[in-house]
């Protein structure tokens, strides 16, 4: 270790211990602080999954009822009206 001048032996060896001892606290506290985050963001887009996938499959459904011909169209694959059903868990 480099000695600095004026400063006594024991209190350079201190200041090295204190420096490494203050950048591993704060590297794991930042560390911390970023996993956090990481959890929360991926809590966020678990959460929001079924949602957006509905949303794409009914674009999907969509999309390629508009591509259809009009000829094809018939009142038994394409009725005015939807029935929903759900089912409870």
């Amino acid at each position: 270790m480099g000695e600095v001048p004026g400063m006594p032996r024991e209190d350079c060896i201190m200041f090295w211990i204190v420096f490494v001892l203050s950048v591993g606290l704060t590297s794991i506290v930042f560390l911390n602080f970023i996993i956090a985050e990481a959890s929360a963001s991926y809590s966020k887009v678990i959460d929001d999954l079924e949602a957006i996938i509905a949303k794409e499959r009914v674009n999907m459904i969509s999309e390629a009822e508009e591509m259809t011909r009009t000829s094809k169209k018939s009142e038994v694959h394409y009725p005015p009206y939807l029935i929903v059903r759900s089912c409870p868990l």
